[in-house]
């Protein structure tokens, strides 16, 4: 809901907080206009007190929540900021001034980032896979429609080695989420036959949610450093009605592209899933 202050009326009570580190970094807009601009969860923290807004629960989030779902740079940033010709990225990691929150990025006056995956409109395969869920957990009604009941159903029915290899038993769950700081990784598969990783990025249908492909690349980017000597394909899985769209990865200049989009249905359906 809109919030005013200063005299003035904001979209979110986050924006009056941008928009002091906005200012902090850039002299009020007279330095640096042009250049990045990188501010950390002190910086956070400092622009909700100098604004006298209360501090959320958890400011690891503040970034993360206005950049869930391309709903246009608005809702991102206040006018004082994307007037500039800067848009908001989410940044992990540590620098020297503290843990990193965010990024003004410039992408130029009129313009916006594109950093959400737009599935395509046609997939490369399309998979039919049998619903195993368990029935007691479907005729009471138990299964819902949200993250967790994704990777549920991922597991219950082995989506991952029917949909990758076309035979059962090629995928298992490392854990889901795998916190691997500074990224946390949705879900985390292993294929021991092929000595492949996959890390998740996940989309319910309760949430409408979409893919950051920012968030994507951080994650395998993290992994990568970790185990160099592995093969990883990043993976963006979607919940949709009785199904899961599934995207497959590869880096390239620096950017995560899908090189494969494969569209499962169960049957018989997932009625929790209609």
């Amino acid at each position: 809901m809109p919030i005013y202050y200063d005299g003035k009326k904001y979209r979110s009570k986050k924006h009056p907080m941008l928009e002091y580190i906005f200012n902090k970094k850039t002299d009020n807009g007279k330095k640096g206009i042009g250049e990045d601009h990188l501010f950390t969860l002190s910086d956070i923290a400092e622009g909700y007190r100098a604004c006298g807004i209360n501090e959320p629960v958890s400011i690891s989030n503040t970034i993360l929540d206005l950049t869930r779902k391309n709903t246009g740079i608005a809702s991102r940033l206040p006018d004082t900021i994307y007037e500039h010709g800067y848009d908001l990225r989410k940044r992990t990691g540590r620098s020297p001034q503290g843990n990193l929150a965010g990024e003004f990025v410039y992408v130029g006056v009129g313009k916006s980032i594109n950093a959400w995956l737009e599935w395509p409109s046609i997939p490369d395969l399309e998979v039919v896979i049998e619903n195993t869920v368990p029935h007691s957990i479907i005729n009471k009604g138990l299964l819902g429609r949200d993250e967790g009941a994704l990777f549920s159903v991922i597991d219950y029915c082995d989506v991952l080695s029917h949909a990758f290899y076309n035979k059962p038993n090629q995928v298992i769950r490392v854990q889901n989420p795998k916190k691997w700081q500074p990224n946390e990784i949705d879900g985390l598969y292993y294929s021991e036959q092929h000595d492949t990783l996959f890390p998740c990025e996940a989309k319910a249908l309760s949430t409408g949610d979409d893919i950051n492909l920012v968030q994507l690349l951080g994650g395998y980017k993290t992994i990568q450093s970790k185990m160099p000597h592995m093969d990883i394909i990043p993976v963006a899985v979607r919940m949709v009605i009785n199904g899961i769209d599934i995207g497959l990865f590869e880096e390239e200049d620096e950017e995560l592209k899908m090189y494969k989009f494969i569209k499962v249905t169960f049957d018989p359906q997932i009625t929790a899933w209609l």
